[in-house]
């Protein structure tokens, strides 16, 4: 497995490739976050492509390391302020990634799909 790596900047990975890592089957890619009390951010950590592609297209995130393969995004740590955070006390109709999250305005998809 490759390392995470933090010299790239947030401007030049947006121009990357996201996929997921060709090692982790479906139910072995994660996503973790943590929001201390006594921080302004949260942290995440993901090999999720949505939620890396999420994470990137937002303004404020800070992107702390990466992992790439074959010059592909896998996986992210960055941190994500906490007032972008939003959790709901219901689940949604969908379990789908991309109805999870809503890009921000550097969303790197064509055409925003």
């Amino acid at each position: 497995m490759s390392q995470f790596a933090s010299a790239r900047s947030k401007s030049e990975l947006r121009q990357l490739p996201i996929r997921a890592d060709s090692t982790l089957g479906t139910a072995e890619r994660e996503t973790t976050m943590s929001c201390p009390n006594d921080q302004h951010d949260c942290r995440i950590c993901t090999e999720v492509p949505t939620h890396i592609k999420w994470v990137l297209s937002i303004s404020e995130s800070i992107v702390e390391s990466y992992r790439l393969e074959d010059d592909a995004i896998v996986a992210l740590k960055a941190r994500v302020p906490k007032g972008i955070i939003k959790f709901q006390h219901q689940a949604r109709k969908s379990d789908t990634h991309s109805q999870m999250v809503s890009y921000g305005p550097h969303d790197v998809s064509p055409e925003g799909e």
